[in-house]
């Protein structure tokens, strides 16, 4: 049989105070039966000294109201036995032998009259009064009231030593169940982590062991889910290199080559709009860059950093989507709300690597503004850092999946696989910088911190950068 936990920590400390206040109870109740006897005992011998003196008068009147302060029977008797006088309800005189001196109220001596026990003891007196003869005193103590008197002694002791058992018992258990309740459910929780159910669990009130016991569960349970998402990831990612691999190649071949055959048409003379042709060749170029950082996606290529101005990157992702923001009736705003008379600086990235996180980042934000909506880019600096947002009147991110936002796979779009941000913020981190979302208001924001890098030979370019 295996006991729970609460009861192996509490049994062994029960069972001694258990054999403790047994042993002071019963103690007790003992010292307190021997005082009830040896007041008892005082009793007698103080009666006996008292009845000896031979000016206190011995008649039945007498030792009835000696009988109703001490609770003994007495009977004087002469030395023919013939009874003098006694109290109310005496039993006849026992044959008891006559001592020379008063001895102390031998318990040893019981003796039964008419069916009942009593101590006995006797006294001989000189003649006194009228008597001209020697008389006996027997002094006969009840053994039911000496038993009666042992019990009312120790009856507090053991009932005081009950109450305190009871007590105690009551306080072992609220104290087992305050121990239990905590171990129970760290045991759970330690199941349910073997199990794979990595929910952390409430934490004990008291700041003790079990306390710190349970953060460390939590803290376990926290870095297995961890774990498993990362595996999850891990295998997910693995699963569509596999399958998107050959596709994405075969893809981006006919897509060059669809670029290659527009060119040519252009060059040969062809009449048709040149800025459609444009368009065209951007949107070919923008989804042949789609599938290479598609091919790429869990294992991007090293930065290649060269000194580039912000602000050229920002008007070019701003060319790029004019026409989707056009077609889409979503109003685009590009602005550099840098000080005029503050010098520029550079940054130190690669750009086509920092136009396409923009890139990214702002068809979100033109799926979330949806029609009638807006789409802001803004340039800023503070301290030593360059700042890109990118900023939408949607509606933001489902809160339940705003801390997984940068994770691979994490989506609101039905039709999207979740790669996006999470390659976006790749890209931040490779080249020292930052990418954080945050809701402000009614607007969402994305914001890219990048650091800063002087520079003289960088142009100004002017405060609106587009405006459509």
């Amino acid at each position: 049989m295996r006991w729970p936990i609460r009861y192996q920590i509490l049994l062994p400390f029960a069972l001694a105070m258990l054999a403790g206040v047994l042993s002071v109870s019963l103690l007790s109740a003992y010292l307190a039966a021997r005082r009830a006897e040896r007041q008892i005992d005082e009793q007698v011998r103080n009666l006996g000294r008292t009845l000896s003196d031979k000016s206190f008068p011995l008649t039945d009147a007498v030792l009835q109201q000696v009988h109703g302060l001490s609770g003994a029977d007495l009977i004087l008797t002469d030395s023919v036995g013939k009874v003098v006088a006694r109290s109310a309800g005496a039993p006849s005189p026992p044959s008891i032998p006559a001592v020379d001196r008063w001895q102390a109220l031998d318990l040893g001596r019981l003796v039964n009259i008419d069916g009942d026990g009593f101590f006995a003891s006797s006294l001989e007196l000189a003649p006194r009064g009228s008597q001209p003869r020697s008389l006996l005193l027997s002094i006969l103590y009840p053994e039911r009231d000496w038993q009666a008197a042992r019990r009312e002694a120790a009856l507090p002791p053991l009932a005081l030593g009950g109450a305190t058992l009871l007590a105690f018992v009551a306080v072992a258990g609220v104290i087992a169940a305050r121990l239990g309740r905590p171990i129970a459910r760290l045991r759970g929780q330690v199941a349910n982590l073997a199990d794979g159910n990595f929910h952390t669990v409430p934490l004990p009130e008291r700041n003790d062991e079990l306390r710190d016991l349970a953060e460390g569960v939590n803290s376990l349970a926290l870095q297995l889910a961890e774990m498993q998402r990362a595996i999850r990831r891990a295998e997910r990612l693995a699963l569509l290199g596999q399958l998107s691999g050959g596709l994405a190649h075969h893809l981006r071949n006919d897509i060059t080559g669809a670029r290659m055959a527009v060119q040519l048409h252009r060059r040969h003379g062809c009449h048709a709009d040149d800025e459609s042709l444009e368009v065209a060749l951007r949107q070919l170029r923008l989804t042949e860059e789609h599938l290479q950082h598609f091919l790429a996606a869990g294992q991007p290529r090293p930065p290649r950093p060269s000194a580039c101005d912000p602000a050229t990157i920002v008007e070019e992702v701003a060319r790029m989507i004019e026409p989707t923001c056009a077609h889409r009736r979503i109003d685009l705003q590009s602005a550099d709300t840098r000080p005029a008379d503050a010098s520029r600086g550079s940054v130190q990235v690669d750009s086509e690597q920092i136009r396409q996180l923009l890139m990214n980042v702002a068809f979100n934000g033109l799926e979330a503004a949806g029609p009638g909506g807006w789409v802001r880019l803004e340039l800023a600096e503070e301290h030593d850092r360059v700042l890109l947002r990118v900023i939408d009147s949607g509606r933001g991110v489902d809160p339940t999946i705003a801390e997984r936002l940068f994770e691979p796979f994490t989506t609101m779009k039905p039709e999207g696989i979740g790669l996006g941000l999470a390659v976006a913020r790749q890209i931040a981190q490779s080249h020292g910088g930052t990418l954080v979302y945050r809701r402000q208001g009614e607007t969402t924001c994305f914001e890219l911190s990048l650091p800063r890098r002087e520079s003289s030979t960088v142009g100004s370019p002017s405060h609106e950068l587009a405006h459509s």
